[in-house]
Parts: structure tokens; C-alpha cells; sequence
């Protein structure tokens, strides 16, 4: 079959060659069903291409609204009437009639239906014929009923009938292929045909409104023309071919109907109430909400008792290029009317009904956006700053309100708008901290961070210091997060550093995050005073502030008081709607939870950001999720689905997450058992200058050190150690002084080694349940290993009740059986035989008195017996005894 061009159909593709597979033998019949413009057409084409290559007979027809009786059916028979001698006299003679080639009374529709099969069948006697309709609803209703007779008794003869028609119809006792709108991978294959030339932002625009419809995908694309200042809130325009398929019925409404459907086109709440009041105002009297009855009818509204909605964003748009400007200042004229109690929403239509510049106008808008960002979301506050820029006279003023929005586009997520702004910015005379700012939007807004120049120049921080320090300071914060993204050379670091030093006096989070984004380890002691503390924290407002604290603390190694913070900022973020910084927060604090060992709650995060990003499209921060995602599968024992993520993110050729991808392979190899490779994978991460080490140096100790001692290289390892404690006397980063104890231990000698051990365990690992299994889990076979088979047991029970705790239920297991040892001793090896015995005895709820007269022995014989038992099975009292003792069920292994 011809799949050309068809993109997200291969369900739909293989469903068809099937139906088309039956012939010569049989036939079939299929109803194909969707919305405008989502391809069924397409579809069809697809199948006519295979009929024409196969040589067989094609009938086809589109239906068109005002067609008389039959005429759907004259035009689909045309190709095959000369042959309609052939049926009996009766039928040729009733068909005739009916296609107005003869003369006489109007024919019974079901004779004429008859007829019309047997003409058909008559040809596939001779060769398959396919019969494909296009738009069935638009054709007449005696033509359908026929379509319809001729396609229930299809399937015993060489033809296959295929219609399309639109969701909400249908066909009886027709089997239905459902023909959706495409996923986003396609969406975006699609428009990458056709919308290359286009700006970014545009793209990604047309992306959002045309919800995977593939018409909308190519016609938007080819219709767009830059109309004077471009806007967000501006419409897309629309072809006739887009005009055609979702508004057909437009044109055919009453004037005051249309008036309504204007009203709610340049409006955006939805309001039932307001839209009709405004477009009585437009139509110079009362409308009457019966009106829009036949607009209902023509699928282009959707109406409950107080709200519109169009059906499609295309609807709207529509609507909105059928109208000319004037009339579409007018509707807007009329809806600030009508908003009296409403002081914003009426702000922002009396801005769209004027032609700037208006500075009075431009001021209120600028004023109203906050009001609009609190009740109506991001969206329109970028609206409002965007039409106040335009609205504005002087240059200057002008470009400092676009940088604003475009701030407002960066915390939404919208990279590529974000750059549009500050482009239209940068077209102004802006003064030099709006230029600082513009330099610094684009810093922190990169999609794709490489190494390279800075658009951020260090050398202006002192003197923009100088007067207003907040652009400075914005600043500082840019050229820190390059620094971070691209691994810049230490000159530019030193550079940050000590224009950092320069802003002396504050304690302001910027300042704060690029100390320690620049220079973790040597600035960590200094970054980790500067926190606020856990008793202060929950009483910070600022979500920015509570953003960038929880940044620093990830990147000095603290991530305990980065999920302390980061979990604060994130709801208030949420309430904000500022989706492009929560999507980022949440993947902070995600990583930062994986390595505490709460891997349930960083999955409830990692779902909420893979949401919002397939809603916001962010690049930069899928590969930073799928990053993510990779060291969760990892550390869950999942080695080779890390290692695929790991290779697809590699893909992104991302220099700031190259240590993440490092980290996650190199636990993959050593849940595999391969500890030389994992190894040699981690060994980057700790091995550079200590003051080089980032957090994903402290967090892959542990690892590395299981590895080198399972994989013989316990003696390089042991050189390494020494760099970490070297690091560890400059920075008091958790997540490295919590995991060195166990280093130190697995690493010692013999002789040294229990008393390192006690000292890890004698940390406060209340909030490292992941670190303090582990610990026990190496504890446990070291005890195990020098026949301290009781103390073993009971170190190693606690690892396993940790590790299913945090449900890394396997990693005892698979561990202990990679190490070569038997992960808990069996109560065989534990106890002697009698010992044994009565304890089975004791754990089925005898007493001591009971067990003595059943085995012939003093209840003070078996009161010995049990208290040399239970030191033996690290338990107190025989309410422990029943779980130990009961049969073990093999550990599933899922390699």
C-alpha cells in the first residue's frame, strides 16, 4: 500500500492492507472516523494508490453539502453505468430512473440499492473493485442509505467499500477505524516538513494550536504572514483549505450569530453571559443565545449553560480572518464595555481595539498585568506586557517591557518565545541594565548549552554593581550557569568568583547559586553558611529565592536541604503557573531524592515534570529528564534500560550531563556485575583535582568503592580516597562526608575495619536510608566472612528491611550473590539441631513447659536453649521467631 508522506498512521496502515488483503477472494467493508483534518483523506489515497497498482476497478466520490437525491450515487457509478445493460430489464431500468437517465416515477430506494450492488458485483466478477467515499455526511441522504445496504453484504464478494466521514456520525453495523490526531513525535515530524523557513517560535506556536491535527500542521504553516507587530495573543491566519474543513458552515449563519461567534473569537474566558452582552453591543441589540443552535449543528461551538468553547483553536481563527480589522476592534470595543467589574480583562480589550502608540493605554496594561497573571495565568500576562510594548512611544520604555514578558516567557518554559522577546527587545534603544538583563535571559534560557563565548560578559558586572547591583547580580547568576552547563575554563570561573566577591553585603540567593554552581567544593563552606536553616525555611515566600537556595545546595552536595528547599518552592511555583521553572525544580529535586533513597516520591516527581514538559517543549530539560531517568533505572538494578537512556541522551552531545551519564552507567555496570567496567565508568567523576569534584563526584563514592573492592582494584581506589579527603577538609558537603566512612571501611585492612564500620553506622542516617542499607549490606558480609554468623544475620536483616523500604528489594540479593556469599545465614548454620528444633516448636506458640514434655526435657532446658538461640538470630523475644523460620521464597532475578 502507498504510505507516502503518512506519518503516525502505521495502526490505521496495517488495519487497511488487512481489509485489502481479502481481495480477490472476499471483501470487506470500514468506516475510517475522526475530526477535520486528521487525515482521513489521506488514508484513503493510500488505499486508492494500491487499487490502481493492482489494476483494479475504482469508484469513487466526495460528498458535497446540496446535493440532490441520487446524485451521490450518479457520480460514484459513472465509471461503470455503461454496463448497467448487463442486470436484469427491471433493474437496469429502475437504476436508470433513479440516476434521471430515464424517465418515469420516482423507484423504491431499496430497489434502487439493489441494483446499484448488483451493477457492482457484476464488475468485481470480472476484477476487485474498491469503492471509496470521501466526507459520507456531506452526501445526500438516499445516496448513504444506499452506501450503507451495499456495505453491510460487502464481505461476500471481491469489493471492498471504505468510507470517511466525521466523529460523532456513523454508519450501522459498519465496522469503525478510528483515525485520531497525531502524537507529538509526529506532530512535530510533520511540521518540520513544512514549516522549516518559519521562526522557532512561530513553530512552536502552530505546534500548540494545532493539537495534532495533520491539516492544521501543513496549512497553518503555508498560510502564516507576519501581519505588522507580531503578539501572542494575535490569530494564526488560516487557508481556505483549513476554512473549508473546520468552519464549512460559517458563512451560513445569521449576522447576529456571527456577531456572537466574533465576540467569543477575540475574547478568551469563555463566558457565556459576557460574550453574548458584547455581542449585543456589537449587533446594536439583544442576541439571543438560541441563535448559535446552527453553529452547534456545524460542529464549529460547544455550549453548556455558561460557558463557549470552539471545537478546534482553528475555528477561532476562522472566525477571527473572516472579519475584517475594523470589525475585530469593534468586537473588542464592545467586550471592554461590558467588563466594567473586571478592571484588567477590560484594560487589555481596550488595548486590541486601539492602533498605538497610546502610552496612557500602554501604562494601564503594564499595570494591569500582574492582576492578569494572578487570576488568568502566564499566558496573558505576557499578552499584556507584549501589547503594552507595542502601545508604547519611547524606545527605551518599550524594550524594558518586552525583556519583562519575556522574563514571564522563561519561568512558563517557553524557550523559543522567550528568545523571540528578547529579540524585539534588542531592537530598542535599552538602557545598559536592560541589556545586562537581555544578555542574561538568553543565558539562562539556552536550549542548547555549549561551550563557547558567553553572551554574558563578566568584565560589566562591577561596573553595573556600581549603581542598581540587581542586574549585576543577574548577571553573575548567567555567567555561573554557563560556567556549570559548558565546563568553562578556570580562568572564566575565577572571573565569576570574584566578581561575586566584589558584591559584598548580600546574601541574596543569585549571588549565593553561582558561588556554588561555579565552585562547589572550594566556595561549599562558605555557599552551606549562607543556606537558610530548616527552621527558617518554611517561612521564605520568594519562590525564586527558595529555587536558587535549593540550586546551591544541590551543587555544593547537600541534598537534604536542597529537597527541603526545593520542595518549598515547588508549590508555590505550581500556584504561579511558572511550568518552565517547576518542570526544572522538580528535576532538581528528583535527582537529589534518588540519592537519599526516597526513590517512590522522586518517581511522583519525574511524572509530574514528564507532563509539563510534553505540554511546555523544552529540550534542554527532556534530555536533563531522561538523564534522570536513566540513574533511577540504574540504581533500581535495571542496567540495560540505563544504559539506553543513557546512550539517547549522549545523543544531545549536553557537556553539563555527561557526569550524569556517567554516574548511571557505571551503577548499571555494577548491578550487572561488571566491576571492572563500572570502574573505569566512574573513576572520571572522582579522579580530577579534588577542588574539580561536582555532585556527581560525591554521589558515585559509594558505587566506585563497590566496585573496586568486588573488582580487584581496591588499591587504585585507595589513592582516590585520599583526593575525596582532601576535598572533604574544604567542603562539608553531606552527600560526600556521609559515604566516606563506608569507603574508609570497605577499603581498610582487617584489623582497622569494625571499628570504621561502627563509625559509619554511628552517623545520624535518618534521612540516608539508602547510604545505611548499603552500610549494613558491606557490614554484614564482612561479619559474615569471619564467621560472626549471628551478628551478620542481624546487620544484614536491617539492610534488607531498608532496601525493600526504599524497593530495592533485590540489591541484597543480587549483591551477596555477585560477592559470591549466601546473603543471610540459614538457622541451620546458625543453631544446633536441638536448638533448632525447639525453637520451631516455640515459634508455633508452645510454651517452654509444653516443648519440654513433647521432646522429654525440663522447661528449664529449653528456657537455655532459647536464650543461646536468640543472640544467634539478632532477636529479643519469640514473637521474632515465626517470620525467621518459616520457609524462604526464592529472590527473583530480573536478569
Amino acid at each position: 500500500m502507498y504510505e507516502g508522506g503518512l506519518l503516525g498512521r502505521d495502526e490505521q496502515l496495517r488495519v487497511l492492507q488487512e481489509l485489502m488483503g481479502r481481495l480477490p477472494a472476499a471483501g470487506g467493508a470500514m468506516t475510517l472516523q475522526g475530526g477535520p483534518g486528521v487525515g482521513k483523506s489521506a488514508l484513503l489515497r493510500a488505499v486508492a494508490e494500491r487499487a490502481r497498482t493492482a489494476g483494479w476497478q475504482m469508484l469513487e466520490v466526495a460528498g458535497r453539502s446540496g446535493g440532490a437525491p441520487f446524485s451521490g450515487l450518479r457520480e460514484l457509478l459513472g465509471p461503470v453505468l455503461d454496463t448497467a445493460d448487463a442486470l436484469p430489464a427491471e433493474q437496469s431500468a429502475i437504476l436508470r430512473t433513479a440516476l434521471q437517465i430515464g424517465s418515469g416515477a420516482p423507484p423504491e430506494p431499496l430497489k434502487v440499492a439493489l441494483a446499484a450492488f448488483n451493477l457492482i458485483t457484476t464488475r468485481a466478477a470480472e476484477q476487485p473493485v474498491v469503492v471509496i467515499v470521501d466526507d459520507v455526511q456531506w452526501l445526500d441522504r438516499p445516496t448513504r442509505d444506499i452506501l450503507a445496504f451495499m456495505a453491510r453484504r460487502a464481505s461476500d464478494n471481491p469489493v471492498v467499500i471504505l468510507v470517511a466521514l466525521r466523529r460523532g456520525r456513523n454508519m450501522p453495523d459498519v465496522p469503525v477505524l478510528d483515525v485520531p490526531v497525531l502524537d507529538e513525535p509526529s506532530a512535530r515530524r510533520l511540521l518540520a516538513r513544512h514549516a522549516a523557513m518559519l521562526p522557532p517560535a512561530v513553530r512552536e506556536r502552530i505546534l500548540g494550536e494545532a493539537l495534532g491535527n495533520p491539516l492544521a500542521l501543513v496549512e497553518l504553516p503555508a498560510a502564516w504572514r507576519p501581519a505588522g507587530p507580531p503578539g501572542l495573543w494575535a490569530h494564526l491566519p488560516v487557508s481556505s483549505a483549513l476554512a473549508t474543513a473546520f468552519a464549512a458552515g460559517l458563512g451560513e449563519l445569521p449576522a447576529q450569530a456571527r456577531d456572537v461567534l466574533l465576540a467569543a473569537a477575540v475574547d478568551q474566558v469563555g463566558d457565556l453571559s459576557e460574550i453574548l452582552a458584547a455581542a449585543s453591543v456589537l449587533a446594536g441589540g439583544a442576541v439571543a443565545v438560541d441563535l448559535l443552535d446552527h453553529a452547534v449543528e456545524a460542529s464549529l461551538i460547544r455550549l453548556d449553560r455558561t460557558t463557549l468553547r470552539f471545537l478546534h483553536p482553528v475555528v477561532r481563527f476562522a472566525v477571527l480572518e473572516a472579519e475584517t480589522p475594523a470589525r475585530r476592534q469593534a468586537a473588542n470595543a464592545a467586550m471592554a464595555q461590558v467588563l466594567a467589574e473586571h478592571p484588567d480583562r477590560r484594560t487589555w480589550h481596550r488595548a486590541q481595539s486601539v492602533n498605538g502608540p497610546d502610552d496612557e493605554l500602554a501604562d494601564e496594561l503594564a499595570d494591569a498585568h500582574a492582576s492578569l497573571l494572578r487570576r488568568h495565568g502566564v499566558v496573558a500576562a505576557i499578552w499584556a506586557l507584549e501589547r503594552s510594548a507595542q502601545l508604547t512611544a519611547d524606545s527605551a520604555t518599550r524594550g524594558h517591557r518586552f525583556l519583562w514578558a519575556a522574563e514571564h516567557a522563561y519561568g512558563l518554559g517557553r524557550t523559543h518565545l522567550t528568545h523571540s522577546l528578547i529579540d524585539e527587545a534588542e531592537r530598542q534603544e535599552l538602557s545598559d541594565a536592560d541589556r545586562a538583563k537581555a544578555w542574561w535571559l538568553r543565558d539562562i534560557s539556552d536550549a542548547d548549552p555549549r561551550p563557547g563565548p558567553a553572551r554574558t560578559r563578566v568584565r560589566d558586572i562591577p561596573e553595573l554593581s556600581a549603581g542598581d547591583p540587581q542586574p549585576a547580580l543577574d548577571l553573575l547568576l548567567s555567567a555561573a550557569l554557563r560556567a556549570h552547563r559548558t565546563g568553562a575554563d578556570p580562568a572564566l570561573r575565577a572571573g565569576i568568583v570574584a566578581a561575586a566577591e566584589r558584591l559584598t553585603g548580600t546574601s541574596d540567593p543569585r549571588r549565593i547559586a553561582a558561588l556554588a554552581l561555579t565552585e562547589p567544593v572550594l566556595h561549599g563552606r562558605a555557599v552551606a553558611d549562607r543556606l537558610p536553616s530548616n527552621e527558617t525555611v518554611w517561612y521564605l515566600p520568594d519562590a525564586d529565592g527558595l529555587r536558587l537556595f535549593g540550586m546551591a545546595a544541590h551543587a555544593i552536595g547537600d541534598p537534604v536541604r536542597a529537597v527541603d528547599l526545593l520542595g518549598r518552592a515547588e508549590p508555590i511555583l505550581r500556584e504561579q503557573g511558572r511550568l518552565g521553572l517547576l518542570s526544572e525544580t522538580l528535576l532538581t529535586e528528583a535527582a537529589d531524592l534518588l540519592l537519599l533513597g526516597d526513590w517512590s516520591r522522586a518517581a511522583h516527581l519525574t511524572e509530574e515534570a514528564r507532563r509539563i514538559l510534553a505540554e511546555t517543549r523544552q529540550p534542554n530539560l527532556v534530555a536533563a529528564l531522561t538523564g534522570t531517568d536513566a540513574v533511577a533505572a540504574a540504581l533500581r538494578g535495571q542496567a540495560e534500560r540505563a544504559v539506553e537512556l543513557a546512550d539517547t541522551v549522549a545523543a544531545w552531545q549536553r557537556t553539563d550531563l555527561v557526569p550524569t551519564l556517567r554516574l548511571a552507567r557505571g551503577v548499571a555496570r555494577l548491578a550487572e556485575g561488571r566491576y571492572t567496567e563500572a570502574f573505569e565508568e566512574l573513576r572520571p567523576l572522582l579522579d580530577p583535582p579534588h577542588e574539580g569534584l561536582r555532585w556527581q563526584g560525591f554521589a558515585a563514592v559509594m558505587p566506585f568503592v563497590m566496585a573496586a573492592d568486588r573488582g580487584n582494584s581496591r588499591d587504585e581506589a585507595a589513592h582516590i580516597l585520599a583526593v575525596l579527603e582532601e576535598a572533604a577538609r574544604m567542603t562539608p558537603a553531606p552527600l560526600l562526608h556521609v559515604q566516606l566512612p563506608y569507603a574508609r571501611a570497605v577499603l581498610a585492612a582487617d584489623a582497622e575495619a569494625e571499628e570504621l564500620y561502627m563509625v559509619a553506622l554511628g552517623q545520624d542516617l535518618g534521612r540516608w536510608p539508602l547510604v545505611k542499607a548499603h552500610t549494613e549490606h558491606a557490614y554484614g558480609h564482612w561479619l559474615r566472612r569471619r564467621r560472626q554468623a549471628a551478628r551478620s544475620r542481624t546487620m544484614l536483616l536491617s539492610a534488607r528491611t531498608a532496601f525493600e523500604l526504599i524497593g530495592a528489594s533485590d540489591w541484597a540479593g543480587r549483591n551477596a550473590a555477585q560477592a559470591g556469599d549466601n546473603p543471610l545465614p540459614s538457622v541451620t548454620e546458625l543453631m544446633s539441631p536441638q536448638e533448632k528444633l525447639i525453637a520451631r516448636l516455640a515459634a508455633e506458640g508452645l510454651s517452654n513447659r509444653e516443648i519440654g514434655e513433647r521432646l522429654h526435657l525440663s522447661h528449664r532446658t529449653v528456657a537455655a536453649h532459647l536464650y543461646r538461640a536468640f543472640p544467634k538470630l539478632g532477636i529479643t523475644s519469640r514473637g521474632e521467631l515465626a517470620p525467621l523460620l518459616k520457609p524462604q521464597e526464592p529472590a527473583v532475578s530480573d536478569h
